[in-house]
């Protein structure tokens, strides 16, 4: 199996959610989600730019790849699922995208993702009412911007969207639509009006809408088939059940801004499951 990350540094620099020194923590948490793919010897490949190779580019990638150095003068670091997306673009078809805080721990997840003929694979549904970020806000800014141009696909009524933190495609019709959309719509939305109208709005992270409502609604608008990970997000509830599936497959998903204040579990847990990866890493940050 081919799993992807894709680090594209222009975000991380930006200081995103207030959070700074983004480029050294992120390393643990790739590295350790390296660590858990290499441990039940799989590839995994990296998509980044010139920076991200000269700092992520030394983790024990099986290639690098500089596929997003385009992204730096063509995309606002607001929109940063681009990254992922155009290294999706340049991937095989079932290829699988991972985040780089997700970590797969146990031959059950590898076992479900192989086996799943779905069109889409992904880790699961997220209804709006159970996240903590405004999907109101986010959609109401991208369809104005969008107006006329909205694509016909985008269900603005739908009350959930998917979570990309791993997304493998199997239909190669699939993925180009979703691709394509997104680029489409990315192009429209990508200027200093939108930057400015999304600043209004603290909580809005639009291009979760470019992403994963995207996703979700070219997805239902061609009746493709879907597995998920995890059972779905739709009510307060639903965290014990998704707790108790991830235990038992062994999938783990540090979301947001959390991830930054669980370094200290990552490092631990990194120094047991790979020692050498651990000594490497603190060399790198050492160094930056």
């Amino acid at each position: 199996m081919r799993f992807i990350h894709s680090v594209w540094t222009k975000p991380m620099k930006g200081d995103r959610w207030g959070i700074k020194d983004q480029l050294k923590n992120n390393l643990w948490l790739f590295a350790l989600s390296i660590a858990y793919i290499k441990k039940q010897g799989h590839e995994i490949v990296l998509h980044t730019d010139k920076l991200g190779k000269e700092i992520y580019g030394q983790l024990p990638y099986d290639k690098v790849f500089l596929t997003l150095n385009k992204l730096e003068n063509s995309a606002h670091e607001i929109f940063w699922a681009a990254g992922k997306l155009l290294a999706l673009k340049a991937e095989p078809i079932e290829s699988i995208h991972i985040d780089g805080d997700v970590f797969l721990k146990k031959p059950k997840v590898f076992d479900l993702i192989n086996n799943s003929r779905a069109d889409l694979i992904a880790q699961m549904i997220e209804g709006c009412i159970c996240i903590n970020y405004s999907y109101k806000d986010s959609l109401d800014i991208v369809t104005l911007s969008l107006g006329k141009k909205t694509p016909v696909e985008l269900n603005v009524n739908q009350n959930s969207a998917i979570n990309c933190g791993l997304v493998k495609f199997n239909n190669p019709e699939f993925k180009k639509r979703y691709i394509d959309g997104y680029e489409k719509m990315l192009k429209i939305c990508n200027n200093e009006h939108f930057v400015k109208r999304k600043s209004k709005h603290i909580h809005a992270c639009p291009d979760l809408i470019l992403e994963q409502w995207w996703l979700k609604s070219v997805l239902e608008y061609y009746n493709y088939s879907l597995q998920t990970i995890l059972p779905d997000m739709d009510t307060e509830r639903s965290f014990d059940k998704i707790s108790n599936t991830a235990n038992e497959i062994g999938y783990t998903h540090v979301v947001g801004s959390d991830k930054y204040y669980q370094i200290g579990i990552v490092k631990e847990r990194l120094s047991e499951v790979a020692p050498e990866l651990y000594k490497k890493v603190n060399k790198i940050i050492s160094k930056l």
